[in-house]
């Protein structure tokens, strides 16, 4: 898939969602899109997770960024590279993000409603 491929403006609703439905995969996102970032590593993007505590990460056993890494290698990355928001080249690590102005959207108001107390 190319660049010029990648319709996440207009994605389906089920990508959209399947890209939104975890923290990790969330916080991907955030960590792109708040900085205008657009390419990291594997490692790097992890320990930039591991240090987010916020809502979402509450009652998370272990928030270590190896284990965070590893959960991002083994599912969350390709999840969101098989959906076009990223590419993800596991031998190594780089991470390419495309953004997604429907994606981060979504990931925002997922960030807020998590940060409410007043359900």
């Amino acid at each position: 898939m190319t660049p010029s491929d990648r319709t996440l403006s207009t994605a389906d609703v089920d990508d959209v969602f399947e890209a939104l439905a975890d923290w990790r995969r969330r916080a991907v996102c955030h960590y792109f899109a708040r900085d205008d970032l657009t390419a990291t590593d594997v490692k790097t993007l992890a320990t930039a997770i591991s240090n987010q505590r916020d809502a979402s990460t509450a009652g998370v056993a272990d928030t270590s960024p190896s284990t965070i890494q590893t959960q991002l290698e083994e599912e969350h990355l390709p999840v969101l590279h098989r959906i076009g928001l990223i590419d993800y080249d596991e031998r190594s690590g780089a991470v390419k993000y495309w953004g997604s102005p429907t994606v981060e959207k979504w990931a925002n108001h997922a960030q807020a409603v998590t940060q409410r107390t007043d359900f």
